[in-house]
């Protein structure tokens, strides 16, 4: 009764009016303050939604695929990039051992071609779990992760998914190494592309966190309300190399 007045509420964009609901509602049980979160991304964004993408966004969702691209000659253009290591206003967010660009690259022309290519391959893929609405990315940037290097917690709040494609990572990556999910909201639908079939095959995990291991040329894309961290311990090489992105309807 109460998940559905909530509910109601949120396709009316009255996300002020389901915080203080569930802020009132904690103070009895407390499984209701884990909600708090998701409803405070968008009162954060402050715009109204239409109903379509409220339904799109409204269970947590990861999609795992490959992603055919050069990798050399990106990480060859991300090792030439003009203010490497400089730093930048991204340099004192709490991380360890991380390097991040700027995050405005897809103005940058030497990677318009990947920003081309992302947004074709994740709407040609995505179409059916987006109810064939468009994405594009309004923000591209890469992070290096030296050895033992971590990423501390957050999420997004300026996009609708967020996504990171893999370009150096371990090959046999250990249980204590990747993208670290924290399953606050519980039950994420986790959809895993098979190029042989052409389709995805879905799993839920209900575990409170759980880690991500990426192989090289993964892309993974998740709602951005999504918690998450990046762990690099006892890492074989040199630098993780990642580009990470944010897109929007």
């Amino acid at each position: 009764m109460i998940n559905r007045f909530l509910k109601k509420l949120y396709f009316g964009n009255n996300f002020r009016t389901i915080i203080y609901i569930l802020k009132f509602l904690s103070i009895f049980n407390k499984k209701y303050k884990s909600r708090i979160s998701f409803y405070n991304f968008f009162k954060k964004r402050k715009k109204k939604y239409e109903k379509k993408i409220l339904e799109i966004m409204y269970h947590p969702k990861i999609f795992i695929l490959p992603f055919p691209y050069d990798a050399e000659k990106l990480i060859n253009t991300i090792y030439n990039y003009d203010n490497l290591y400089k730093k930048n206003e991204f340099s004192s967010h709490g991380h360890v051992n991380v390097y991040q660009s700027d995050h405005n690259l897809e103005l940058n022309p030497n990677f318009f071609d990947v920003c081309k290519n992302l947004e074709l391959s994740i709407n040609s893929k995505l179409y059916k779990y987006t109810d064939n609405e468009k994405l594009i990315i309004n923000k591209l940037w890469f992070v290096i992760t030296k050895n033992l290097g971590v990423i501390k917690k957050h999420s997004h709040f300026n996009s609708d998914f967020s996504g990171a494609l893999y370009l150096n990572v371990d090959e046999n990556p250990k249980k204590n190494n990747g993208l670290r999910i924290h399953n606050i909201l519980g039950g994420i639908d986790i959809y895993r592309y098979s190029i042989e079939e052409n389709k995805f095959y879905k799993n839920i995990c209900n575990d409170k966190t759980f880690l991500l291991s990426p192989n090289k040329m993964d892309l993974i894309i998740f709602n951005s309300y999504i918690e998450h961290s990046v762990e690099n311990k006892d890492s074989k090489i040199i630098d993780r190399i990642s580009l990470p992105f944010d897109l929007i309807f």
